[in-house]
């Protein structure tokens, strides 16, 4: 019990402060979000660079203004300047160009829909009974006969612009990022891992390898809305677990 409280104690009164002296992540495919092994991340900064693992996570020497890049084969290189956030998830994409070609054929079809509750004129039941809006798609023919069966888009095209998505994607992670607040500053102080490793005895493959662990047990909830205390004992008693000290 007095080790625990010597940590705890530690943890106030030296993670605040510290300024994280690595820059850690996971890099995930931009279209299924799944996690992607074997990206090469290299700080152009410092030199110093690492490849992600299954869990597509990765760990390397850096700070805040460092510049990053991740580059696996078949996906388009990426770059990123690190910000006040030294823990971020990189998204990165398949390169287009080196996938096949395939054609799709179909043919003419109507399917008529209601919008905002109004009965289309031929009095069938609409395809979806949601109102139309910006950002939504429809199947069906336009009204110009010439064209082949195609798509109804509603709202401004400028909505579907990669620039737009990626602004609605930024203030989404924003708002998660600040829901995460506690755990993000708790989980990149370097004061806090070297009180772990020193407290547990750790390599630090041992110590990466249990965060990584203590992260997908907690991915249901990744931590969102919780303060620090209630973080720092969760990571307390998962690393108590793990190396034998609690049943």
């Amino acid at each position: 019990m007095k080790k625990i409280l010597l940590i705890i104690s530690f943890f106030v009164s030296f993670g605040s402060l510290s300024k994280a002296q690595t820059i850690t992540g996971n890099v995930i495919d931009g279209l299924d979000k799944g996690y992607l092994d074997q990206v090469w991340v290299v700080n152009l900064t410092n030199q110093d660079s690492a490849e992600t693992n299954m869990r597509g996570y990765f760990r390397i020497k850096g700070s805040s203004g460092d510049s990053l890049v991740f580059k696996r084969q078949h996906y388009i290189p990426a770059g990123k300047r690190v910000g006040e956030q030294t823990h971020f998830v990189m998204e990165i994409y398949l390169n287009a160009r080196l996938l096949p070609r395939f054609d799709v054929y179909a043919k003419e079809y109507r399917i008529p829909f209601s919008m905002d509750g109004t009965a289309s004129p031929t009095g069938m039941r609409g395809l979806t009974d949601r109102p139309a809006g910006p950002g939504k798609i429809y199947s069906g023919m336009s009204d110009n006969p010439g064209l082949m069966p195609a798509l109804t888009i509603d709202g401004p095209i400028s909505y579907f612009m990669k620039s737009e998505r990626q602004k609605r994607q930024y203030a989404r992670r924003l708002a998660e990022i600040a829901r995460q607040q506690d755990y993000l500053d708790l989980i990149q102080s370097d004061s806090v891992m070297i009180a772990l490793k020193k407290e547990y005895n750790l390599t630090d493959k041992d110590l990466d390898d249990l965060i990584i662990e203590f992260n997908l047990q907690n991915i249901s909830h990744q931590f969102k809305d919780m303060n620090t205390k209630m973080v720092e004992q969760r990571l307390l008693d998962f690393f108590d677990r793990k190396t034998g000290r609690k049943y």
